[in-house]
């Protein structure tokens, strides 16, 4: 009997380590299945990125397919190639199912270059009209058309005060001073605060203006008004409606992880979502081995490597080991220019000194703001006028983080002679602001 006891207890015991076993290879193989769409996302614009051609057009496309929400961009991306190759059906098909997945704008596929060989076949005019009756019923969705109109002439007026300001740009010769440029500049800054002021009007009556609302180009433009505005503040502010709209359905995830990473590059710290790009490499990103586990859980539609593809970079998330060895590594120079920095300081070398404390800040949070305020203590008495203009930049994004030793900085004695310029005036509000 005691034998007979034993030995249903052993059964019992490997049938349940069995079962344990097995739940966890399934629940495993469930995990590793649920983002094999973007392992081959990221395969397919590897491909593309290394050679334009129907095999890589087609396996994004194939990926696409596998997408849990699809992607209209990337069929839109596939038909460029496929016209181009004339294979005409797959272009035709591809423009359908960008179409079918959010694709409203007519002109894209009207005046884009590479499907001029398109317009002649038969079914070139079957998809014009699929995409103005797509278009038609975009409109017809939109609650208020008339704020859509309106947040479109905000942008058709930020738009031509940049394009004022690029053209007048051309003519400086090469004696222009900072002044100079600023002076240029302030007409956009204009536009910019007379927008600032409309769309803080329409939230106060309307709420954010969500998709519901005035469509996905209308939040799309209420969006780039704090995403160009300078105050940092006033992109937090509205990074919160922005939020709230993601969290009800009413806002694709995208403009919450843009804003909150200009945010964090404009206070030199490191970004969340990867969203903000630098000309070779995302600007630094905080845990970057988890980087496409939090995009994936905001919601976002592609992996970084796919995004970063998007911007003609080719990068990959590290590991995390290899994200402890970079994170260190990072520090470890972030520093080393810092020391560099406060030599040629001793050394009284401003342009030097400039130099290193921008290479430091460069590593986007690797410098502490006590080291911060402490390179423009170090900065500001100089006559040098970029130290000066460095050492407002470094208490403006001081001020923006909320440090909170900053009501300190406007009696200083050592930003005496930073008192004497038009931007002290800015930096005392934001202090006022900040409280």
């Amino acid at each position: 009997m005691t034998s007979l006891k034993k030995s249903s207890n052993t059964y019992t015991l490997i049938t349940t380590f069995l079962l344990i076993f097995i739940i966890q290879t399934s629940c495993k193989n469930d995990s590793e299945n649920e983002y094999k769409w973007a392992e081959n996302l990221t395969e397919a614009y590897a491909a593309l990125h290394k050679v334009r051609n129907l095999k890589s057009a087609d396996l994004i496309f194939e990926a696409t397919e596998n997408m849990p929400v699809k992607n209209w961009e990337n069929y839109f991306v596939t038909a460029t190639i496929y016209a181009e190759e004339e294979q005409f059906d797959k272009a035709f098909l591809s423009l359908e199912k960008a179409i079918t997945n959010g694709l409203t704008d007519s002109s894209l596929i009207a005046d884009y270059p590479d499907f001029k060989n398109l317009k002649a076949h038969p079914e070139y005019d079957r998809i014009l009209r699929l995409v103005q009756r797509a278009r038609a019923d975009y409109l017809g969705n939109i609650e208020n058309p008339d704020l859509l109109k309106k947040l479109e002439n905000m942008w058709v007026q930020d738009q031509q005060a940049l394009s004022a300001y690029e053209n007048e740009l051309r003519m400086l010769d090469s004696t222009a001073t900072y002044r100079d440029y600023q002076e240029l500049f302030k007409p956009v800054e204009e536009i910019w605060e007379i927008n600032k002021n409309k769309l803080d009007s329409i939230i106060t009556i309307h709420g954010w203006p969500g998709n519901k609302l005035v469509g996905k180009e209308g939040t799309k433009i209420a969006w780039a008004i704090p995403q160009h505005h300078p105050d940092v503040f006033y992109k937090q502010k509205n990074l919160e409606l922005i939020k709230r709209a993601v969290a009800e359905g009413d806002l694709a995830p995208n403009f919450y992880a843009e804003l909150s990473d200009r945010i964090a590059r404009e206070t030199w710290q490191k970004q969340t979502y990867g969203a903000s790009m630098d000309q070779y490499a995302p600007y630094p990103i905080e845990d970057p081995s988890n980087v496409n586990k939090r995009r994936f859980e905001l919601g976002l539609m592609e992996p970084i490597e796919v995004y970063a593809y998007y911007h003609g970079i080719e990068y990959k998330a590290p590991t995390k080991k290899e994200a402890e060895i970079l994170s260190r590594e990072s520090f470890r120079k972030a520093q080393n220019h810092y020391v560099k920095f406060d030599d040629f300081i001793k050394e009284n070398t401003p342009d030097s000194a400039n130099t290193y404390i921008l290479k430091a800040i460069n590593f986007y949070g690797d410098i502490s703001n006590q080291q911060l305020f402490e390179a423009a203590v170090k900065l500001a008495p100089l006559s040098n006028d970029r130290s000066k203009r460095i050492a407002e930049n470094i208490l403006e994004v001081l001020v923006w983080r909320k440090w909170t030793n900053r009501l300190i900085i406007p009696d200083h004695e050592a930003f005496t002679s930073l008192k004497e310029r038009d931007e002290w005036v800015h930096l005392e509000e934001m202090i006022e602001k900040s409280l």
